[in-house]
């Protein structure tokens, strides 16, 4: 089975008044390989969310479908580029509780069928008990080669579960992630 981590960064927004990343989740799946020339095409497909009042967000912005946000995947092991750009197109927003959340899909090219790429920055939500104003990462890790099982190429699990969960304090909660596979391979 192909390595793979999928980081699902799950946030808990409790106040309007924190910094700006809120969380996110990367997937991918592979489009083409030329396994002989060292060409792999995969598609990048990711939901974000950031403060609203720094990532700004509205119906306006959703009907024009305009690309918002900033930020790169940066490729840190295996390739030596850049996979894609983290702009994205607004879907939903809150003004009251000062979130703006999305996603995009794209493709790309790399040379190496294993890759690790990082979307990192600083500022993460203020109330956290630990790691409160802090750096973050969002790590994708791929294997392009051909399953043995299989012989095909393994995709990364996918989950459509919005960054942002609104939970009540000090109560507890059980968070069951909803996980799709396309490969059918069992997520853990």
């Amino acid at each position: 089975m192909a390595f793979l981590k999928l980081c699902l960064l799950l946030t808990f927004l409790s106040t309007a008044f924190s910094t700006h990343f809120r969380g996110a989740s990367i997937s991918w799946r592979p489009i083409a390989a030329d396994e002989v020339n060292g060409a792999y095409t995969i598609e990048i497909s990711f939901r974000i969310a950031w403060r609203r009042s720094r990532v700004f967000c509205n119906q306006s912005t959703i009907d024009s479908q305009a690309l918002i946000g900033r930020g790169s995947l940066s490729c840190i092991s295996g390739c030596s580029h850049t996979l894609g750009y983290m702009s994205f197109y607004c879907t939903d927003y809150s003004e009251i509780e000062d979130w703006t959340v999305g996603g995009r899909t794209y493709q790309t090219t790399i040379s190496t069928p294993e890759f690790e790429a990082i979307f990192s920055s600083c500022c993460w939500i203020s109330t956290l008990i630990f790691g409160s104003d802090g750096d973050w990462d969002v790590l994708v890790r791929g294997n392009l080669t051909r399953r043995e099982d299989t012989g095909q190429i393994n995709s990364s699990p996918v989950s459509a579960m919005s960054p942002i969960l609104r939970l009540q304090y000090g109560c507890r909660h059980v968070i069951r992630i909803p996980v799709e596979d396309a490969d059918g391979d069992e997520v853990r």
